[in-house]
């Protein structure tokens, strides 16, 4: 497994931390490389959604198919995608804390073959492409 971690105390609830983490169509609001993302699937979110998500990643557009894998209300979320032969699960874990929250997210890459030798330079790329999405979900929940 390749990937990394990030943690960071948001000045809210655990409700309203897990009501946007859990919605990836939440993040067009405060995530700018996200242009687009849509539910695929009926009913409320919990482990089994899909959506698609539009983003911009080194300057090009690209969608992706994002599953929801666990949906556990104000405590624990994961959503993952998979791209040319390259897992990603980001995993977001919430406990109380300080009057607030503390906001844990893991991304783990995973994959087989040739492209493993990839996975260190992936996890590269996409800690550099996402590594203030922690930091720019706190301005937008702090900012509400």
């Amino acid at each position: 497994m390749k990937g990394f971690e990030f943690s960071e105390h948001i000045a809210t609830s655990p409700q309203e931390v897990f009501k946007v983490i859990s919605n990836p169509t939440e993040a067009t609001k405060f995530l700018d490389n996200i242009k687009e993302s849509k539910k695929l699937t009926e009913g409320p979110i919990a482990a089994g959604s899909t959506f698609r998500e539009t983003r911009i990643v080194s300057g090009k557009e690209a969608s992706a198919d994002l599953l929801v894998n666990a949906y556990e209300p104000d405590t624990h979320v994961s959503i993952s995608t998979e791209a040319e032969g390259i897992k990603v699960a980001y995993d977001y874990r919430l406990s109380p804390e300080d009057g607030g929250t503390r906001l844990k997210w893991v991304c783990e890459l995973e994959s087989n073959g040739l492209r493993k030798m990839m996975l260190p330079m992936v996890a590269a790329i996409m800690k550099k492409e996402d590594g203030d999405h922690l930091q720019k979900l706190k301005a937008y929940l702090e900012k509400e």
